[in-house]
């Protein structure tokens, strides 16, 4: 899939091989109706080493479209940081609290970050 930045250059995103940075709980058991779309958050490095994050934004109901939204870093961040915030199903895991960490520089837990 091919997503275009704010001076229209091409970006070939691929979920498959891209990295998952947040991934929004797909209705866990017990919770009825509440997961039933979500956000999450992807890395992709360009051919030429360059960054580039987007937001995959989906729903399970019927006639709703996914979309995809290129972000900047700063906003990436922001994303990582408000779901560090949250509790439940919606928290962060452990595996992404390292990925934050290594793709980032920045421990999420650390208030003198």
């Amino acid at each position: 899939m091919l997503l275009l930045t704010d001076d229209r250059k091409k970006v070939k995103i691929d979920m498959d091989k891209d990295t998952r940075l947040y991934s929004a709980p797909v209705n866990p058991p017990n919770t009825g109706t509440s997961y039933t779309s979500g956000r999450d958050l992807y890395m992709h490095k360009s051919r030429s080493g360059k960054i580039f994050f987007y937001i995959y934004s989906w729903s399970m109901w019927q006639g709703v479209d996914s979309t995809f939204e290129l972000i900047s870093e700063e906003e990436a961040k922001d994303f990582i940081l408000e779901k560090a915030c949250c509790f439940g199903h919606e928290a962060l895991s452990w595996v992404e609290i390292e990925q934050a960490k290594h793709f980032f520089g920045v421990d999420i837990f650390d208030e003198n970050a």
